[in-house]
Formats: C-alpha cells, sequence, structure tokens
C-alpha cells in the first residue's frame, strides 16, 4: 500500500530582507518626489554673488599684470558682468576695448534691498557707489594699475525678491580693491566664507 505522507507548512511570521529592501526602495522613491528641493535658490543666489565676486577679482590682477585699467560694467537689464579691458587707460569704452560678458545663475537678477546694506546705509540702487563711472551706458568700476578701484562700492543679487534670506551683497573697498561677500540671514548681514 500506498502511504501518502502529509506535508505541512509551517506559517512564519517574519518577513525576508528581499520585502524589506523593496519597502524601503519605495519609501525612498516617494521621498525624492515629495520633499522640494530646499536651499536650491539659495544656492543661485550664492553663485551669482562669486560671480560677479569672481569677475571684480580677474579685473584687479587683470590691472596690476597687464598694466592697463580694467572696468567692470553692471548690466542690470540683462543681469550681465562685463569686463572691458581699457588698453589706453583713458577711462572711456573704446571700439578697441576687449569686453567679455558673463551672466548671472539662471533665475538671479540685480536688486535693490529695502533696509541698510553691511555699510549700514540703505541702497538707492543694485549697483551702489560714491563715484561709480557709466560706460557705454552702464554703471561699472574701474580697477586701476596699482589694484586699486575707483569708487567703494556695494552689489546686491537676489534669486527672488520675496525671500530676503537669497539676498547677497559684494562690498568692494576702493583703496585695496578687496571684495567681500555677506548675506542676509534674516536679521543681519553676515560674512561668507570665501
Amino acid at each position: 500500500m500506498w502511504q501518502t505522507r502529509r506535508v505541512e507548512r509551517r506559517s512564519t511570521a517574519g518577513v525576508t530582507l528581499i520585502e524589506i529592501l523593496i519597502v524601503i526602495v519605495i519609501i525612498g522613491i516617494v521621498a525624492g518626489f515629495g520633499i522640494p528641493r530646499l536651499g536650491q535658490a539659495g544656492y543661485r543666489a550664492d553663485a551669482a554673488a562669486r560671480l560677479v565676486r569672481m569677475q571684480m577679482q580677474l579685473a584687479q590682477r587683470a590691472a596690476i599684470t597687464r598694466q592697463s585699467n580694467q572696468v567692470v560694467n553692471f548690466d542690470l537689464t540683462n543681469n550681465k558682468v562685463i569686463l572691458v579691458q581699457d588698453y589706453n587707460n583713458n577711462d572711456s569704452l573704446d571700439v578697441n576695448d576687449r569686453q567679455i560678458g558673463r551672466h548671472l545663475e539662471e533665475g538671479t537678477k540685480f536688486t535693490t534691498p529695502n533696509w541698510a546694506g553691511p555699510d549700514g546705509h540703505i541702497p538707492t540702487g543694485a549697483v551702489t557707489g560714491t563715484q561709480l563711472n557709466t560706460f557705454g551706458g552702464l554703471q561699472g568700476v574701474i580697477f586701476r594699475r596699482d589694484g586699486s578701484a575707483s569708487t567703494d562700492a556695494m552689489i546686491y543679487v537676489t534669486n527672488r525678491d520675496a525671500v530676503k534670506t537669497e539676498y547677497r551683497a559684494i562690498w568692494l573697498t576702493q583703496g585695496t580693491g578687496k571684495t567681500d561677500m555677506y548675506k542676509w540671514n534674516g536679521t543681519s548681514w553676515i560674512r561668507m566664507n570665501q
């Protein structure tokens, strides 16, 4: 006679490693869609401030090494920084002067905060200074052959006007041509790490 074997299955109360991994992957995917991109606008504002500062530093170095004045123009309408090499040092834009322009980071712009800047003064524009020069209809700063600038200046950029913590300021010191970056933290301007 045939004997039939009865196989009994035990029910297990646990979960397998594969089931746990699948759940973790699904949670990760859902969280990636659900969490907003925090801080991205602030990073863009930082990048715009660094671009302006970098262009000013390039102009200062070029003025010293090439022994010709370098102009940094600010195109507020197109959110662009333009470097001009003033070959004949006449402090005016000539046909032969070389120009190189760089746009600010996407979505960022020159702007004017309605509160006091890092220097303690309420700004009258996105680019302020005691002796700003005008080149081709644009406000600008001249870097001299000794590395100094033609004026003290403050340049403001932001990603969104409504979000005050996204405002950045670049402070140019006339005598040394030194630039510093600041950001608004909601209550005061703090110096950014370079």
